[in-house]
Order: structure tokens, then sequence, then C-alpha cells
């Protein structure tokens, strides 16, 4: 009689292991993958909310322009400011619908609402609002420091993204990550408006 063997069917140990280990990389991928959608979609609303805050900033200025347009300790458009620091003052005579309120008053009360707002939204933000003719670097990189010359009021701010690299959580080298122009550079001491 001649014996024959069958072949038997089923995986071997090595096998199974193999499939766990290729699997398993698989699976951190994906789970790569996914914390950087999360960081993305994170960092575009931050991103969205600060140029939002800052239009917001500018349309202000725009109004009270008398004002934002000078490049002197009057503006009080003109600020500096860090989170954990001391907001302006703000007179609340500019609240109400019978408010007494100068165009003075009219911009310290927006930028101290303003500043409330950006810290309440943003983390660890920090913002300047100066006159500065070059926001910009050589190198095309945004700075903090201002020339504070000519007429040109711009905002700087900057904050901690919410899932920071190594390079963001250091607060004194992190580069503002939005930089606009408020008000362009014009004398609107004698402004009167064009009428229709």
């Amino acid at each position: 009689m001649v014996s024959s063997r069958r072949a038997e069917g089923g995986f071997s140990l090595l096998e199974v292991l193999i499939s766990i280990v290729v699997l398993s990389i698989g699976l951190l991928g994906a789970v790569g993958m996914l914390l950087a959608a999360v960081r993305s979609t994170n960092e575009s609303g931050a991103f969205t909310t600060a140029v939002n805050l800052v239009r917001e900033l500018s349309e202000k200025a725009r109004i009270n322009k008398n004002i934002a347009a000078r490049n002197n300790a009057e503006n009080a458009y003109v600020v500096a400011w860090a989170r954990g620091g001391a907001l302006p003052d703000a007179d609340l005579a500019c609240v109400g619908a019978d408010a007494a309120c100068t165009t003075k008053r009219l911009a310290a009360w927006d930028v101290r609402t303003w500043l409330e707002r950006v810290d309440a939204t943003l983390p660890e933000a920090r913002v300047v609002v100066c006159f500065d003719d070059k926001p910009f670097a050589d190198d095309g990189s945004a700075t903090w420091s201002c020339s504070k010359t000519g007429r040109n009021l711009v905002v700087k701010l900057g904050w901690t993204p919410r899932i920071p690299t190594d390079a963001e959580k250091d607060v004194a080298k992190r580069p503002p990550r939005v930089v606009m122009q408020l008000i362009p550079g014009q004398d609107y001491d004698d402004f009167t408006p064009k009428r229709f």
C-alpha cells in the first residue's frame, strides 16, 4: 500500500505574526493621518478666527479713522499686548444708546473689547498694532518689531496652535501668524465724505 500525505491547510505562526506587524504599521499610518487632519482643521479654524478678528478691528479703525490715522500718543488703536498682560483702560461712557462718547474714548473701547475677544478665542495670543512701513523682513518673514514711522497702521497677531510643534511652543521666538494693514497711509485729519 502506498501512503499519501495530504497537504495540511492553515497558517503558520510566522505568517500570522507577519500579518499582525503589517496591519499594525497600516493602523499607525492611519492614526498619523487622522492626527494631521485634526491639526489642519484646528489650525484652519484658528486662522479663520484670527483673520475675522483683524477684519473686525480694521472696520472699527476705518470708521474712526481720524484717531486711527494719527501716529502719536492720542491713537488708542496702537497697542502691544500679550496674554496675561493688562488690558487697556476703557471708559463705559461708550456703552448704550445715549452714550456720550468721544472718538478717542471710542478707540479705547474698541481696542479693549477686541482684545477681550482675542484673548477668549486664540490660545496664548500676542498682538501688536503699530505704524510700520516695513512689516516683513527682507526674507519675507513677518516680524514683531515696528518701524513706528509712516502712516500705515498694521496689526500683527500670533497664537499657539492647539497641537504645537516644538518650535511653536517657544512663545518668545514664534513669529506673527497674521499681518494685515488696518488703514492705508493717508492723512484723515481733514477728511470730509463726498456727497452722493
